[in-house]
């Protein structure tokens, strides 16, 4: 049997529906510019695919403007200067929530694994 691609398996969770959580979850340990921030996603374990720099760029400004995230920007010794970003008090509170949903979540697939093991003695 031929091996699917990510794009065509229907199990798949696109990077587009974790790319919020998954960079507050990140900003919350530090503040990145947007290239930092694309390679720690790239390098996560809970993220399946390679995160596509234009979403992650977009997400960004997106957050931006909610408040949920400020950028000021910073001289590097080398290079040029670069936006870096940093959770606001509000971007914590999402991710948060975020959190607690993703726990629910679990919960509810730790409910339908057993329901299917349960089911594997009949």
């Amino acid at each position: 049997m031929p091996e699917k691609s990510k794009a065509a398996d229907p199990l798949s969770i696109p990077m587009e529906k974790l790319t919020q959580p998954a960079i507050l979850l990140l900003l919350h340990r530090n503040e990145a510019h947007g290239y930092d921030l694309i390679q720690k996603l790239s390098q996560a374990r809970f993220i399946d695919s390679d995160p596509d720099t234009a979403t992650v760029y977009r997400a960004l400004r997106r957050m931006e403007q909610d408040g949920l995230v400020v950028s000021s920007w910073k001289h590097g010794e080398f290079g040029p200067a670069r936006r870096q970003y940093r959770l606001t008090p509000e971007g914590l509170k999402l991710l948060e929530e975020w959190i607690g949903r993703l726990e629910e979540r679990k919960k509810q697939i730790d409910s339908f694994i057993g329901y299917y093991r349960d089911t594997q003695g009949d």
